[in-house]
């Protein structure tokens, strides 16, 4: 017998190969899509913490505090992000935010 253009898989060998190619195109988007969006969330915060200080409700030593920590963190997951809005929106103190960052790295 010879081997023929559908032998191994089928008729819907090719339809199967396609949605395949089609999902894996589209989970790169998004997953792009989310790296980027990723660092729209940091830069947020950054803004956040600027307008906070230009409204006088931190006083410069705690913005040059806040800063320095935010800046020097590798920010890649969520719940970071998240820690890292708060601690700029001024709901926990830098105590707290140590302490959560810690147990979060663990």
């Amino acid at each position: 017998m010879g081997r023929g253009r559908y032998m191994e898989y089928g008729f819907y060998g090719s339809y199967i190969l396609s949605i395949l190619v089609i999902v894996i195109i589209i989970a790169s988007i998004f997953f792009l899509l989310y790296i980027q969006n990723e660092n729209h969330l940091f830069e947020n915060s950054m803004e956040i913490l600027k307008e906070r200080y230009v409204r006088e409700e931190i006083s410069s030593n705690e913005f040059r505090e806040k800063e320095a920590v935010i800046e020097g963190l590798e920010v890649s997951d969520p719940i970071l992000i998240s820690l890292v809005d708060r601690y700029v929106r001024g709901e926990i103190d830098s105590k707290n935010f140590f302490v959560i960052l810690n147990q979060i790295e663990k």
